[in-house]
């Protein structure tokens, strides 16, 4: 007799990220979610996206669509239009187990169609801020206060919702009322420093403390520069490396400036696979943010051996535990004192080395992408 196998479960993920970005964490994880998926086959994904600028997307083996980089709000509107066409019709062709939302457009109701709707809260900023957020602009208003208003609606009306950290779920709760069992909370994961990450890049200086990522607002990238001069100015072999976040702004060369830091701060924009060497050849890595839904750059410096200074605040201590040094960010010269203290003594960076190491080893995308199909699966085994 002829044995029958049940099918497999097959997930729609909409677009909404990938139009929106060209890189960035949130991008990543639904990249790497359908990475392991494409590998494992466990479930079947359809993504709905036509074009889109991601870079994870262009480095994936799964993605069939076309790459649009072009910049502008004009060129964005149209890019999101094509896509937001190609993914309803995609969830009107046929039934799917599973709708996972990627961003917080409420239109995304549309296509659920008797589907189960999974919604992944990457953070609770514009609750805890929204005095940094453009709701009045012909952007800020068709688009940045749409997804604001959308996200409070899906988790309203999701069947399962994610949070990224115990600190995001419990923001979650205490901004939107959602009763705290209707929440899961599921870690990403972190690929970076799985192989050597090779000599420095050519131009960067012998030894420097490191900040990744923007700078605006939450990032408290001001304090971190006053910290910093204290350090750089004590030690003349010391400078400063940013990487990404795009070119100082005229503010930023006039706080550089302000602190005589000019000459000894540098800004770099690194292709994917040269970050690691970024982080494996600093003194000292800080993440100085107020607040972050989990801060991936934690993990990757972690997994690439450079000793981490970081805020303790948020979900930070959640995912670094003791593998890390903190600082109060709410205390004026907190930050340039751990700075100082780390910096001078090497025992305490090798011990963070070792326990940095050890804690990444403890976030994977696939135990990730594991814990996210117990979600999908216990969805298709309800009514």
């Amino acid at each position: 007799m002829e044995r029958l196998t049940a099918p497999r479960m097959h997930i729609l993920y909409d677009h909404q990220i990938f139009s929106y970005q060209k890189f960035g964490g949130a991008s990543r994880y639904f990249a790497e979610l359908m990475n392991v998926l494409d590998a494992t086959r466990e479930a079947q994904f359809t993504l709905g996206v036509a074009a889109s600028p991601n870079e994870y997307l262009a480095q994936s083996r799964f993605y069939q669509g076309e790459r649009d980089t072009q910049a502008g709000t004009g060129p964005f509107l149209r890019r999101y239009a094509r896509n937001e066409w190609r993914f309803r019709q995609l969830a009107r062709q046929q039934p799917f187990d599973v709708l996972h939302a990627t961003f917080y457009d409420p239109s995304v109701l549309h296509s659920v169609r008797g589907s189960k709707l999974v919604v992944t809260v990457l953070d609770m900023i514009p609750e805890r801020f929204p005095a940094f957020f453009d709701v009045t602009s012909l952007y800020g208003r068709f688009v940045t206060r749409r997804w604001i208003e959308g996200k409070r609606l899906l988790c309203q009306r999701a069947d399962a919702i994610i949070a990224i950290s115990q600190s995001t779920k419990d923001d979650l709760v205490s901004f939107y009322g959602v009763a705290p069992e209707r929440v899961t909370v599921v870690h990403l994961g972190n690929r970076l420093g799985l192989t050597a990450p090779g000599a420095p890049l050519a131009g960067m200086p012998s030894r420097y403390v490191l900040f990744v990522g923007t700078r605006n607002t939450y990032k408290n990238f001001g304090p971190f520069i006053e910290a910093a001069a204290a350090a750089v100015h004590a030690d003349p072999g010391l400078e400063v490396v940013c990487i990404g976040g795009g070119a100082f702004s005229e503010e930023e060369h006039a706080l550089l400036r302000q602190h005589d830091l000019a000459g000894r701060v540098q800004q770099r924009n690194v292709a994917d696979g040269d970050i690691a060497a970024c982080y494996a050849h600093a003194e000292v890595f800080v993440f100085p943010s107020l607040y972050e839904g989990f801060g991936i750059p934690i993990l990757e410096a972690f997994s690439c051996g450079c000793p981490t200074l970081l805020a303790r605040a948020s979900c930070f201590p959640e995912i670094a535990g003791d593998a890390a040094l903190y600082f109060d960010p709410q205390t004026p010269g907190s930050m340039a004192a751990a700075l100082t203290r780390l910096l001078g003594d090497a025992a305490l960076r090798d011990q963070l080395r070792a326990r940095g190491r050890a804690r990444a080893a403890e976030f994977t995308w696939e135990r990730t992408t594991a814990r996210t199909l117990d979600i999908y699966r216990a969805l298709e085994a309800t009514p």
